[in-house]
């Protein structure tokens, strides 16, 4: 558009500038006798059409790179636009990428740390009474991870009482252990408590109490609350 503007105003000048030579042409002499106002006044009336002209042309060449100007920054505001949404959608991306790599870590932290856990069974047995004491014969197995430096308590009432240690106690195996009380103390209160570590040396413990009321003959043992470590 601005090469069509400058088209029209050099053949628009043009044709002016014969017109006013076939106007003017034969009496050009005549401005050497002029005073210096007569010529300035001769020269405003001939350039000022071709000036006006130039003057509006240049008005609407202005007017077109100013919405050329506009709608470069319009859409430059849309491809601002549009990269903000994209950045927007990538940070979506990642966020939901590390949302879902920390569930995953979590994940497999929870499946190590219950990799190290024991799965402990107490099996009760023979129940006796000797010299005002309790008896109690009982089998401990483990079908979980290896633990180590276990240590068996026992509890009745408030009072506890560390009766056997082992060093460890792997996937499969069992130990056979005997424990006693006063005749005195409460059946329901009675409870075996395993201490024990794990491979990480993290703490752990697993209590048991009795199935039933302790009297002659046997005794079994169920799990009194989750394994803690």
């Amino acid at each position: 558009m601005g090469k069509a503007l400058a088209l029209i105003g050099i053949v628009f000048t043009l044709l002016y500038g014969v017109f006013s030579w076939w106007l003017i042409g034969d009496r050009i002499q005549t401005l050497q006798s002029m005073s210096l106002n007569e010529v300035g006044d001769f020269l405003a009336g001939a350039f000022g059409p071709v000036a006006i002209l130039w003057l509006v042309l240049g008005f609407f060449q202005q007017g077109i790179e100013l919405r050329q100007g506009t709608a470069a920054l319009n859409l430059q505001g849309d491809e601002l636009k549009n990269a903000v949404e994209q950045q927007r959608l990538l940070a979506d991306v990642s966020l939901k990428t590390l949302e879902h790599e920390r569930e995953a870590r979590r994940e497999e932290a929870i499946r190590y740390r219950q990799s190290l856990r024991p799965i402990l069974h107490l099996q009760g047995g023979n129940v006796d009474f000797e010299d005002g004491y309790w008896i109690v014969e009982c089998r401990l197995f483990n079908d979980g991870a290896q633990i180590y430096s276990l240590t068996l308590v026992l509890s009745n009432g408030i009072n506890e009482h560390h009766f056997a240690t082992f060093r460890a106690l792997g996937r499969g195996e069992s130990v056979d252990f005997k424990f006693r009380w006063p005749q005195y103390s409460p059946e329901d209160d009675i409870a075996i408590s395993v201490l024990y570590k794990e491979r990480d040396t993290v703490d752990g413990i697993c209590r048991f109490v009795p199935d039933c009321v302790i009297d002659l003959g046997g005794v079994g043992f169920v799990q009194k609350d989750e394994i803690q470590s």
